[in-house]
Formats: structure tokens, C-alpha cells, sequence
């Protein structure tokens, strides 16, 4: 039915429409600018320092990249995300035409098709962003179409070798747009074999004669290919890499259980399919390579749960209790249709919908500085957000980036583990001269090196924004004038400090400005300063009670403040903890108790404990503050708390209660 067909084709198109956000496609991009730059295929590679001298370098997905960057500089990113859409609504119609071929004319298959693919959707939306993985999701179902022509006999010679000649200069451009050429390679060898003492047999040779040949059509020749071969075979990858490993149980569950079932409807499809024909039959065992494919490693879910698809659906068409659903077959449709729009709204927040270029997740401003401040920047960064800096920050060179096969899984892991080792970052500084170390505020993982850095007289804090702040060593950069008031991401820095002058601490608050990616860091900083008055000694000692009208309209102004960054990144300790504060100084006593559950979410510190020890002393029931004010005697007579400015003041505050409400 060619109505679910093209149905498939626009639930393809509206699940691909969001906007271009993903730091690979900004790595993609940065490569293939280089190339349009250079003018060729570069041999080594020019953007790391890893290295005193440029290593050889394969790009596999070189002809993507050049593509890709083409359009996005002639066109824009609307332009792309269009094209990967279309991409997309071709998979769709492909996959309903393989179940028509699979079913053999049986008319409930395309519908079934249908309905599987609907359900399908929300879980393998997560690899339709901009990447070549988008080539190695298309590219495959164009392959069995054509794999499926020549297995039928009513395809005449002439058109089965225009189509074998025509397989052969598309896996051309595979082999040159994304490693999963490879794969494509697989499938053509395993319909190979079950083609033997049919007609299609010679054909299918053939087309593996070409296929072969067309793996060295690369500027790398055969090396791309015996490369890509040796890393899928290196287990240490899928540990670097979250979508390379096997399902965990840290991940969606959806993404455990929608294999699990595809798998065993597969089984349930196989006899019917497997006994119609060798091109069923072939593409039953491809269902359950696909199937092992995809619980080694996630970033087969999708091809699993599409390709899988048309299988089953025509393996159910043929089953006595579907043949009579010739009535009730649309609202089956409608049902999945429903079902998907729904769970796909539920998970807009994430990917989002539409056209654009969402820019909220990487340091753009941080990037601009490094651009305009920086002399030949040599920048540490995580893995993401190398992958964006080699694009946004063009003049800079970088000790990784997201290409983990180039670096081997040693080099990427030791990077990695300095930013939580102190020793091992200041050894990694100082042996590849790092001069530029971008840091991600949200990452518990990269506080040891923050604190590092924040101590060093060599370093300054050279740009803080939402989820990144920018350190630059001072021999680098004698023209930046560095921020000595705020602190890194989020914390409080000296903005809580009484010996600073009010007009000192709003000229440096406000130099942060509206750029991108900074109006929460922005309402945290002026958070932070409103609160100033009310600090009991800078920020050690916690925030006191108001102690008349304008000071609680300043500690709700505060809360206010705080709030819009707490909306941003909801449940960051930090953020909730002075959130939290805010409120309890203004005697709000339930959303001081709100944002301290929040804080106090990732587990317990000393913060999230005296705070909740004062909300009990200021707004607690008789036997809650007797209690309090117990442990409190307690604190102020321990060992290790006497000590502490915070208890200490706790403890003279002790009668100190807000109105009942």
C-alpha cells in the first residue's frame, strides 16, 4: 500500500525535524572546512598538539565532512537539517517497500511496516542527529532494495546490471562518508550466500566484486577500511564512548527492552518469511546479526529496531489471526501513530523540534574569547567539547577532540582521568605546554582541576558562562583583563566578601553582559551579590535572617535570581544550596524547604546539613527545634565543628525564628 509507504516517509521526516546541536556535527563541520580550505584531503592530521609533529591521519568520513561543511557555509544549518530530514523520510519509504518485497504481495505487510516503525520511532530518534551515522542509516535499506531486485525474476538483465553498477558507485560514496561501509559490505555477503544456485547468485557477486573494489576508492585506499575493521574489533573503544558500549543499567531501559522485544518478534516472524524465499530467508539471518549487533553495542538499537521492522511485519501478515485484520488494520495505525506523537512530545525537551541551530550547550562565548584574546591557544577540553572548539575556536589546536580512534583509548583516558587528578593535570600542563583549559561547570569530574587552576597565580579566569568557565595561562594573554571577583562556574568566588566596594562587584558581575550562553550564570552571579549584605562572613559562615523589609525584598529578589539558574540546571547542588538560603533569610519557608531537597538530592555535604539544622531552628515545630538546638550544642562542642565559622554563628543565632505563618 504505497499510502503506508509515504506515511512512513513523513513520521521519518517530522521525527528528524530538530535543530542542529550535536558536537560531533560541529567536529564534522570544522574537518570539512579545513578541507575546502586546504584545497584537498589532508594526510596528517592539523588540529591537535598531542604530537611535536602532525601524524598521519585517516579521515573516514572525509566526503560527509566536505559535503556537510558545503552546505552549512552556503546555506546554513536549516539547510542541513533539511537534508538529513529528507534523508530520514527516504529510510521511511525504503523500509515499507522491504516489507512488500518480504511479504511477496501480501497487503497487510506495508500497514504492519507501518505500525512497527511508529512504535519504533521515539527510541531510535536518539541517532537521527546531524552525523554520518545518518549516511549509515540510509544507505543500507537503499542496498537491500536493490539486493531485493536482483533476487527477483521478473527484473530483467539490463536493469539488474544498471542496478549492480549503480550499488557500486554508491558504496563509492559510502566508503567516503562514513565507516559503516563496512557493514554494507556485510549484508551483500550474507545475501551472497543464500543466492547460491539461484539466478541471483551471479549478480550478487557481482556487486561484492564491486563493493570490494570500490573500499579503495578512498585517498587513503584500502587502509581506510582495514582501520575501521581493527577498531570495531578493540574493545576499549565501546568503553569510552557511551552509545559505542552494551546497554547498562545507568541508561534508558527503553533501550534494554525495545531489542529485547524486536528480537523476539523476529523469532516469531521466521518461519513464514524464511520459507516464501532465499531473499527472506537471507534477510532472517541479517535480523539476527543485526539483533547480536545490537546488544553489543547501542548504537545498533536504531538499525535494529528499523531494519527489523518490514521482517516482522510481513512474517505477521501471514499469520492466520492478522489475515482477518483487513478492517481493523488503520486503527492499529492510528493507535501507534498516537503513541508515538506522544512519547516524542514527552522527549521534544531534549533534542527539541524544528529547524535552527540550538547553541545552548557549548562555550561559544568562551570560544570568542579564546579566538580574540588568545595567542596560539594549545586548549585541554573534554571530548565534547573539543569536538565543538575545533569549529568554533578555529585558531586553536587541541590536545584531544572527539576523534578516539586517531588518539587510541589510552591517550583519550589519560586526559581524561587528569581532570579529577591534580598531580596528573599539572604534569599534563606543563609536558604539552597547555596554555587554554576549557572547563564544564556541570561536572563533578572536573572540580579537582577547577580548584587547580583557581590557585594558580599563572592562570587567570579568563570567561565564565552557563556550562563552562575559560582559564587561560597569563603569559598568553596580555590584553585580557581577567574576572578576580567571580569565581568559576558556580560558585560564589569573593562576590559575598563585605570588604568589597558594592560598585567593584557590579562593574565585574557586569562584564559577563548577554552573550550567549550566559543568562544564567548572570542571574547567579546577581543572586549571589544581592545576598552580599545579608552574608554572615563572606561565604563561610551562611546567610542570615532578614532583619527588616528592604533585606527581605533583597533576599526574595535573590531567590528570584538564583531560581532562573536553578531552572536551567535543576538539582545542582550549588545553585539549590544558595536557592535554598535565599529563601530561609527571607522566612519562605516552603521554598526554602523545596530547594534544600533539591540540593541535598546528590547526597549530604556540610552545606545541605547546616542549612537544614537552621530551616529546623527558624521555622521548626517545638520538638524539631529542641532538637536542633540539642545537636547544635553538639557541633559547637565537637572537635572538629567548634571551630567552624558557619556553626559558630548558628549558634549565636540560635533564638532567632521567622513569623508564624
Amino acid at each position: 500500500m504505497s499510502w503506508s509507504a509515504w506515511t512512513s516517509a513523513l513520521a521519518f521526516f517530522l521525527a528528524g525535524l530538530f535543530p542542529l546541536f550535536n558536537a560531533d556535527a560541529y567536529g564534522h563541520l570544522a574537518q570539512g572546512r579545513q578541507i575546502v580550505a586546504l584545497g584537498r584531503v589532508p594526510q596528517v592530521d592539523l588540529f591537535s598538539f598531542w604530537q611535536p609533529t602532525p601524524q598521519p591521519w585517516k579521515n573516514y568520513e572525509w566526503g560527509y565532512d566536505w559535503a556537510t561543511w558545503m552546505v552549512y557555509d552556503h546555506l546554513g544549518a536549516n539547510a542541513l537539517v533539511l537534508l538529513k530530514c529528507l534523508a530520514l523520510g527516504a529510510l521511511g519509504y525504503l523500509l515499507v517497500r522491504l516489507a512488500e518485497r518480504l511479504a511477496r504481495g501480501v497487503e497487510l505487510a506495508a500497514p504492519l511496516t507501518l505500525t512497527a516503525l511508529l512504535l519504533a520511532l521515539p527510541v531510535a530518534r536518539f541517532r537521527f542527529t546531524t552525523r554520518p551515522q545518518i549516511v549509515g542509516l540510509l544507505l543500507p535499506a537503499v542496498l537491500l532494495a536493490g539486493i531485493g531486485a536482483l533476487y527477483a525474476d521478473h527484473v530483467s538483465p539490463r536493469r539488474k546490471s544498471l542496478i549492480v553498477v549503480a550499488l557500486g558507485l554508491l558504496h563509492v560514496a559510502w566508503v567516503n562518508a562514513h565507516g559503516s561501509h563496512l557493514f554494507g559490505v556485510a549484508i551483500t555477503l550474507i545475501f551472497v550466500a543464500f543466492s547460491f544456485r539461484t539466478t541471483a547468485f551471479r549478480w550478487m557477486v557481482g556487486l561484492l566484486l564491486l563493493q570490494g573494489a570500490a573500499t579503495g576508492c578512498t585517498p587513503f585506499g584500502f587502509s581506510i577500511a582495514t582501520d575501521a575493521v581493527s577498531h570495531v574489533l578493540r574493545p576499549e573503544y565501546r568503553e569510552l564512548v557511551v552509545e559505542w558500549a552494551a546497554w547498562s543499567p545507568k541508561d534508558p531501559l527503553r533501550l534494554l527492552v525495545a531489542p529485547v522485544i524486536t528480537a523476539l518478534f523476529v523469532l516469531a516472524a521466521m518461519r513464514p518469511v524464511t520459507r516464501s524465499s532465499r531473499f527472506g530467508l537471507a534477510y532472517g539471518v541479517f535480523c539476527v546479526m543485526l539483533s547480536l549487533m545490537a546488544f553489543r553495542s547501542m548504537r545498533f538499537v536504531a538499525h535494529q529496531l528499523l531494519f527489523c521492522a518490514p521482517f516482522i511485519a510481513a512474517g505477521l501478515s501471514r499469520l492466520p489471526g492478522f489475515s482477518t485484520m483487513r478492517r481493523g488494520v488503520i486503527g492499529l495505525v492510528g493507535v501507534a501513530a498516537l503513541s508515538s506523537a506522544l512519547w516524542i512530545m514527552q522527549m521534544v525537551p531534549d533534542l527539541g523540534f524544528g529547524f535552527g541551530e540550538s547553541k545552548r550547550e557549548y562555550p561559544w562565548a568562551s570560544s570568542d574569547v579564546i579566538e580574540g584574546k588568545v595567542q596560539h591557544p594549545r586548549v585541554v577540553a573534554s571530548i565534547q567539547d573539543s569536538w565543538f572548539l575545533m569549529f568554533a575556536a578555529p585558531s586553536a589546536k587541541l590536545l584531544i577532540d572527539g576523534r578516539v580512534p586517531y588518539y587510541g583509548p589510552e591517550m583519550i583516558q589519560r586526559v581524561a582521568r587528569s581532570f579529577t587528578d591534580p598531580a596528573l593535570f599539572a604534569e599534563q600542563l606543563r609536558a604539552y605546554d597547555v596554555n587554554t583549559v576549557v572547563i564544564d561547570n556541570t561536572r563533578s569530574d572536573h572540580v579537582a582541576a577547577t580548584t587547580y587552576l583557581s590557585n594558580l597565580e599563572s592562570w587567570v579566569l579568563a570567561f565564565v558562562e552557563d556550562g563552562h568557565s575559560l582559564f587561560v595561562r597569563r603569559d598568553v594573554s596580555p590584553e585580557l583583563q581577567p574576572f578576580e571577583i567571580l569565581g568559576p562556574g558556580y560558585r560564589t568566588g569573593h562576590l559575598l566578601d563585605a570588604s568589597l566596594d558594592d560598585r567593584t562587584v557590579s562593574s565585574e558581575v557586569g562584564r559577563i553582559g548577554s552573550q550567549l550562553n550566559t543568562a544564567s550564570i548572570h542571574a547567579w552571579h546577581e543572586g549571589i551579590e544581592l545576598l552580599r549584605p545579608l552574608a554572615r562572613d563572606g561565604d563561610r559562615a551562611g546567610i542570615r535572617k532578614y532583619r527588616n523589609a528592604d533585606e527581605q525584598a533583597r533576599a526574595r529578589a535573590a531567590y528570584e535570581r538564583l531560581s532562573v539558574a536553578a531552572n536551567s540546571y535543576p538539582g545542582f547542588t550549588a545553585i539549590e544550596l544558595y536557592r535554598a538560603m535565599a529563601a530561609l533569610s527571607a522566612c519562605d519557608i516552603a521554598e526554602a524547604r523545596d530547594a534544600l531537597g533539591r540540593a541535598a538530592y546528590g547526597g549530604q555535604t556540610r552545606g545541605t546539613s547546616l542549612v537544614s539544622l537552621e530551616l529546623s531552628l527558624r521555622a521548626g515545630e517545638a520538638t524539631e527545634r529542641s532538637a536542633a538546638a540539642a545537636h547544635t550544642a553538639r557541633l559547637a562542642a565537637g572537635r572538629e565543628s567548634r571551630d567552624d565559622p558557619w556553626v559558630a554563628a548558628i549558634a549565636q543565632d540560635i533564638d532567632v525564628r521567622c513569623p508564624a505563618p
